[in-house]
C-alpha cells in the first residue's frame, strides 16, 4: 500500500464512538483523530511492514494520531541495522505531542532489546532537550527496555538528573520509577530515599506503586509512610 491507499484504509476503519472516547484521553494533541482502534492499526502495520516498511517510514506524513501510531508499529517490525532503526526513531520524535503516540513509539521499539548499547547512547542525546515529549520519549523508552541488571542504576541516575516541569514528562518519570519497583525493590527504595524528584512526581510514583498488584502489602505500608506532605 502506498500512503494514499493507507489513508483510504484508515478512513474506512473509522469508528466515531471510539474517536470521541479517544479524544477525551488525548485532548491536548494538535493531531486530528480518526477513531481507528489499536488492533486494527497493528494489523495494518503487519501488512505494511511485510510489503514495504521503509517506503512507508520515508513517506509517512504524521498527519493524524493514527498515522503517527502506525509509524511506531511499523518501525517496531523493521529488520536491519540498528543505526537505521534509530534514524527512523529520531524522525518521529518531533511529531510526538501526546502521551499515546509517545508510548506507542517507545513500546514498539523492540530493537532496543537486541541493541541496548546503541539505543542507550542515542537516548542520552535526548537529555538536553527542552521539549517535554522528547523527554517523555526518554523516560518511557527507558522504562520499556532498560529496567535490566545492566542499566537499572543508569536509569535511576538519568531520572534523578532530568528536570522538567511539564505534566506528561513527570507522569512518564513517575511511571518509570513505579515500574522499577516490581523488579528492583531494594534499589527503588534507595532511589526514593535520595531522589531529586519534586514532591508531585515523587508522590505520583508512590501512588502508582500502591496501585500495583506486584508489590506486597508490607511494602505498600512502607510506601504510604514515605509520602511527602
Amino acid at each position: 500500500m502506498d500512503l494514499h491507499e493507507i489513508k483510504e484504509e484508515l478512513e474506512r476503519r473509522r469508528d466515531e464512538k471510539y474517536r470521541e472516547f479517544s479524544l477525551s484521553l488525548t485532548k491536548d494533541s494538535a493531531l486530528p483523530m480518526l477513531g481507528v482502534r489499536l488492533p486494527q492499526l497493528r494489523a495494518m502495520a503487519a501488512v505494511i511492514a511485510k510489503e514495504d516498511a521503509r517506503g512507508f517510514l520515508e513517506s509517512c506524513d504524521f498527519s493524524s494520531m493514527e498515522m503517527t501510531t502506525l509509524y511506531g508499529f511499523v518501525l517496531g517490525r523493521l529488520r536491519g541495522e540498528i543505526g537505521e532503526a534509530l534514524g527512523w526513531f529520531a524522525r518521529a520524535i518531533p511529531h510526538i505531542d501526546n502521551w499515546a503516540n509517545c508510548d506507542a513509539l517507545c513500546q514498539s521499539f523492540k530493537q532496543a532489546a537486541k541493541h541496548p548499547a546503541e539505543t542507550w547512547e542515542f537516548l542520552m542525546t535526548l537529555r538536553a532537550s527542552e521539549e517535554p515529549f522528547t523527554l517523555r520519549v526518554l523516560a518511557v523508552t527507558m522504562l520499556c527496555h532498560f529496567l535490566t541488571d545492566d542499566y537499572i542504576d543508569r536509569v535511576f541516575a538519568v531520572l534523578n538528573e532530568t528536570h522538567c516541569d511539564a505534566y506528561y514528562y513527570k507522569m512518564g518519570a513517575a511511571w518509570a520509577a513505579a515500574t522499577a519497583m516490581a523488579k528492583y525493590r531494594d534499589k527503588t527504595f534507595a532511589f526514593l530515599e535520595t531522589t531529586a524528584f519534586d514532591d508531585w512526581t515523587y508522590n505520583k510514583a508512590i501512588q502508582k506503586m500502591l496501585e500495583s498488584r506486584c508489590i506486597s502489602p508490607e511494602d505498600k505500608a512502607r510506601l504510604r509512610a514515605m509520602k511527602r506532605k
